[in-house]
């Protein structure tokens, strides 16, 4: 049966958690949230009852003292029942030392409250069994009846027999009525008690809820009347809501004593929430329980607790499965991983190496390249030097021959005049037309501007790059009407590679010494060295 429910749960456990509501795991959320921030409320609940502690210290009358411990038994009545015994025992020696029935009484009745809270029945049995109705002092009658009440109620719960218990509680219940105003938290609980009893789940479920109304958020009271209204709620989501919300009210007072945790841990494993409900009953329920000291609610705890411990057992252990199965998994991974690392290593370095062979040839091409783009560049500037001497031979050769058939049709026009005036036997005027002629120097400077206009035409910035090659302050300039001077035809025709002076001599009709003088007075004037003056000017552009 165990093995089954246990199935049960591990199955229905998915399924259960994706069909809560939202706000149903928000609270679940909220819970959680509180359960790990415990500590804290608790210190909280330690500074409150340092105070208390301080007060007692101090200097106190027997009546101060009984009221400082009754504070106390009050804070550490869901907290530690040994804490609350030891200060209502005092507290009864404290009445017996004043000789107050009252407050003895008052004490007793309070210790039979958390003895029957703690699930010790018999032993609160025996301290309310020393009353009689009759022999209560006024004013705590009501005391009586509540605590008769509860420890009855208890006793029908946890009991085979309990027809005359039932009966004892309804009976103490009816009493407590008179004493209460309609309106108040305990009215709303008794009606709801009796609502129960009828069976009347809607009617106790509208009494839970108002008693709600009337509590403060998050007190004692509000966990124990949300806890209430969780036991009527027919939908299961919204009694874990409920029961949340208790559970928070508990936590942050610092409860020990407590249904709900147990209750909704007990909840959830049943809907298979296996992680949940393992961590509220086995981190705080169970242990809850054993510092408070009561028996009632281990038992409780006790009577789920090997289902769920069994359950998360069976839950961990599919998880380890998986774990090893993953990790198997992922073992097959790292090993398909390393052989396409190896794989890709292998590729890599077949890569590298072809990359560099090819970065190699790439600089061979390059140099190849680069040597043919010299190569080029070289045959560019000879063609270039092919050009500019084509272009001087044919500019030199439209001269010439302009000048060739000009002289042509003057010599013939000459010819026809003088041998017109021959046959005419006009020799006489013959002559003193020849005399009469404009002299040779007239064709030698027509012939040196013709001359200088056809080479700086070839050369426009002839006279700038030969001046460079003088000495500063030695630059040739031609004045006046002049292109260039004697000097600089002479140099002129050594840059047409005219370097002979004798013919440079017989073309400017100077005389070879003049020649000579004028290439020795220009090299004297030179930059750099006067050997290599002459080449300096042939190389000129």
């Amino acid at each position: 049966m165990t093995r089954k429910l246990v199935t049960w749960a591990l199955m229905l456990g998915l399924s259960t958690i994706l069909s809560a509501k939202e706000p149903t795991r928000q609270l679940l959320r909220e819970l959680d949230a509180a359960l790990a921030n415990a500590a804290t409320y608790e210190g909280y609940f330690q500074q409150r009852t340092d105070v208390l502690r301080q007060m007692l210290a101090g200097k106190n009358t027997p009546e101060q003292e009984y009221e400082i411990r009754k504070k106390l038994a009050s804070e550490f009545t869901a907290y530690s029942l040994d804490s609350t015994v030891v200060q209502l025992g005092r507290n009864r020696a404290l009445a017996r030392q004043l000789g107050d029935a009252y407050r003895q009484a008052e004490t007793d009745f309070a210790l039979a409250r958390e003895y029957a809270l703690a699930g010790y029945h018999s032993d609160a049995l025996d301290i309310l069994s020393g009353y009689r109705l009759e022999a209560i002092p006024p004013g705590l009658e009501y005391t009586f009846f509540e605590v008769s009440c509860y420890l009855y109620g208890e006793l029908a719960a946890y009991s085979s027999n309990n027809a005359q218990y039932w009966q004892k509680k309804d009976m103490y219940r009816v009493s407590m009525l008179p004493f209460l105003e309609e309106g108040t938290y305990e009215w709303y609980d008794l009606q709801r008690v009796q609502a129960e009893s009828d069976r009347d789940k809607e009617k106790a479920l509208e009494y839970a809820l108002k008693a709600l109304e009337v509590t403060e958020p998050n007190s004692r009271q509000y966990a124990r009347a949300a806890f209430f209204v969780s036991v009527y709620q027919q939908d299961p989501d919204d009694e874990i809501a409920w029961l949340a919300r208790s559970a928070i009210a508990d936590v942050l007072c610092a409860n020990k004593d407590y249904a709900s945790l147990n209750t909704l841990a007990e909840r959830l494993y049943r809907q298979g929430d296996i992680d949940r409900a393992f961590k509220y009953a086995a981190d705080h329920g169970m242990p809850d329980a054993l510092f408070f000291g009561g028996k009632l609610r281990p038992w409780q705890i006790a009577q789920f607790f090997p289902s769920l411990e069994q359950a998360y057992a069976a839950k961990n252990a599919r998880h380890t499965r998986q774990m090893w199965l993953l990790i198997g998994l992922a073992g097959l991974l790292l090993l398909a991983l390393a052989g396409l690392l190896f794989y890709l290593s292998r590729r890599q370095r077949v890569l590298v190496r072809t990359r560099k062979a090819l970065e190699e040839e790439k600089a061979r091409v390059d140099r190849r390249n680069q040597t043919l783009q010299d190569v080029n560049e070289r045959l560019q500037a000879l063609n270039n030097e092919l050009q500019e001497s084509s272009k001087v031979r044919q500019e030199y050769i439209a001269l010439y021959l302009q000048n060739l058939s000009e002289n042509i049709s003057t010599s013939r026009q000459y010819k026809n005049h003088v041998l017109k005036y021959i046959r005419r036997g006009n020799d006489k005027y013959l002559i003193e037309e020849i005399e009469a002629l404009p002299p040779i120097e007239d064709d030698i400077r027509e012939f040196y501007q013709m001359f200088d206009r056809t080479f700086i035409n070839l050369y426009p910035d002839f006279v700038d790059e030969f001046n460079a090659l003088l000495a500063d302050g030695e630059a040739i300039v031609p004045k006046g009407d002049d292109i260039l001077t004697p000097e600089l035809r002479v140099f002129a025709l050594i840059k047409l590679g005219i370097t002979e002076s004798s013919k440079i001599a017989a073309l400017l009709h100077y005389s070879a010494n003049t020649v000579y003088n004028y290439r020795a007075k220009i090299k004297n004037k030179a930059r750099g060295d006067r050997e290599l003056f002459e080449d300096a000017v042939q190389a000129i552009e």
